[in-house]
């Protein structure tokens, strides 16, 4: 049972994250758009769901035999955390500094600990691979949420050119 491909890119996530970030103002930062969410909603997610997944639940999943793991209400979290009223750049300085010893914890883990199981309450069966993957996958959905989130703002001066697009 390989991981090798989702530590990389839990690895790179803060320093993308981060890059997309830099030039954008204060208000395409944290203005809700669409679904409700800012870029400052979608940093925070991806830090707390670092707790969530690492801290929580493979911590649960390698200490416990068979952990019931309930699903989390992702607002209802940051907001607990106090996430939403921080900057940016906090939450970006704080996933940065913490993410390196978790995917560094990840890459350790034996196959024997990678098929460790629990109980998820929606989605059944699941073990510390497939939450390893859905890390990876959860980072780059979010990544991709965000760049259109920055994207929003260049439309209406785009003019004629929108055409070459699916807006």
């Amino acid at each position: 049972m390989s991981i090798d491909h989702a530590p990389r890119i839990l690895e790179c996530t803060p320093d993308v994250l981060t890059a997309l970030v830099r030039g954008a103002s204060g208000d395409a930062l944290t203005l809700p758009v669409g679904d409700g969410w800012s870029v400052r909603h979608v940093v925070a997610h991806v830090l707390d769901v670092e707790q969530v997944i690492y801290t929580d639940r493979i911590s649960r999943m390698l200490g416990e035999d068979r952990p019931f793991i309930r699903s989390i209400d992702p607002l209802a979290r940051m907001n607990e955390r106090g996430l939403l009223a921080r900057d940016v750049a906090s939450l970006l300085s704080e996933l940065t500094s913490g993410r390196p010893a978790a995917v560094t914890a990840l890459r350790a883990l034996s196959a024997q600990q990678l098929a460790r199981t629990g109980q998820h309450d929606e989605a059944g069966e699941i073990t510390v691979a497939n939450l390893v993957h859905q890390w990876a996958y959860h980072d780059l959905m979010h990544l991709k949420q965000a760049a259109s989130i920055l994207q929003l703002p260049l439309v209406e001066a785009m003019g004629n050119t929108r055409k070459f697009y699916d807006i």
